[in-house]
């Protein structure tokens, strides 16, 4: 802080006038520049639909803009110098008033001029004491101050990528990630959206085909959070997801279960078909089936099936996207997948569909 100190002094006067310019920080203000964004590592997040999405975080650096607040304080102080003299003329008029009074009137000439000469300075010594003051007056404009601010978080984008391929709880999930960041496969194709009364933690390692090369990304995902999307999950199916109360005991029976590999405009699937049908009487709702296999690449999938109606009969099918590694390993090898089917209402058969044998190759599709 700039500091200069004006000093006048009356040798007469009681007052020391002291004037003291200050200069302090005022308001600031940040502009951020995005245009100058720097991406922190990348993530992987749960969006409002209930997808995955891969971004990158930003960081945008800042400009700051410091005004300054300056201002003169204007203090009247006593004069100590002036008092120093009251006090020792004061004391001086004292004694010689005292002195004259015991003097058996004959000191009445020194008397008066002690009663003077207390008059005179007594001023001196109280005057000042009495009067005193401070006034803030405002300073003159002067330039702010430009400097770099900090770094402030300021959004995301998407990371530019093709592919991952994601460790999740023991099952490899491979999927391709389009122009916003988003991952094909759904966390609910691993997750039952009807079922999220204790959804684990998603503890996932990725590795992202990016045009730099793989990129590797470690991230946790809340089991809350992946429960609390699965209504946006739900309402935007394409199987009619809806779950009424049952009047009317179904009676749904799986058929024979097929799978096959096959080929996508992604890349290679494994194609799992379930056909299955309602002998009646009732209605079936929140019909899926979950997967379980040996072979991590299968394991753990959701096959959504929804309402069935009574004497109803459809196949559902399940591409499961594949790496070209994971597809080699399975092609003509010997298999086994199973499917356990649940429902609304708990009426689904209790013995799982199983398929055991070689996988064999569709055309592609």
């Amino acid at each position: 802080m700039h500091r200069g100190i004006a000093l006048v002094l009356v040798a007469s006067a009681c007052h020391v006038t002291v004037s003291t310019d200050t200069r302090r920080p005022g308001s600031t203000e940040r502009i951020q520049r995005p245009e100058r964004a720097i991406p922190r590592p990348p993530t992987i997040v749960l969006t409002d639909a209930g997808l995955l999405r891969f971004i990158e975080p930003l960081d945008c650096p800042t400009d700051e803009t410091l005004h300054i607040v300056t201002s003169t304080e204007i203090e009247t102080r006593p004069n100590l110098a002036t008092f120093v003299i009251g006090v020792i003329a004061t004391s001086a008029g004292a004694i010689l008033a005292a002195r004259s009074a015991l003097d058996d009137g004959t000191g009445e000439p020194l008397f008066y001029a002690g009663l003077i000469s207390l008059g005179v300075s007594l001023p001196l010594a109280i005057g000042p004491w009495i009067g005193t003051s401070k006034e803030l007056r405002a300073g003159p404009e002067v330039s702010p101050v430009h400097q770099p601010g900090p770094n402030v978080e300021c959004g995301s984008r998407a990371l530019a990528a093709t592919s991952a391929t994601l460790a999740v709880r023991g099952v490899e999930v491979h999927g391709t990630i389009d122009r916003d960041g988003v991952f094909s496969v759904s966390p609910y194709l691993l997750v039952d959206a009807y079922d999220t009364r204790q959804v684990p933690a998603w503890d996932i390692a990725a590795v992202v085909a990016t045009s730099s090369g793989p990129q590797k990304i470690a991230v946790v995902l809340e089991g809350g959070a992946l429960a609390n999307h699965a209504p946006a999950f739900l309402a935007a199916a394409t199987f009619q997801a809806k779950i009424e109360p049952m009047r009317l005991v179904p009676n749904v029976v799986a058929g024979t279960l097929r799978v096959s590999l096959t080929t996508t405009t992604s890349g290679p699937a494994l194609r799992v078909v379930l056909p299955i049908k309602n002998d009646g009487p009732g209605e079936a709702w929140g019909l899926r089936g979950q997967i379980t296999s040996s072979t991590k690449a299968v394991d753990g999938r959701v096959l959504y099936i929804g309402h069935l109606a009574k004497s109803a009969a459809r196949s559902h099918e399940l591409l499961i996207p594949l790496t070209a590694m994971a597809a080699d390993s399975i092609k003509g090898s010997t298999i086994d997948l199973s499917i356990e089917l649940r429902d609304a209402h708990g009426t689904a058969p209790q013995t799982p569909v199983r398929f055991r044998g070689s996988v064999l190759g569709d055309a592609p599709r």
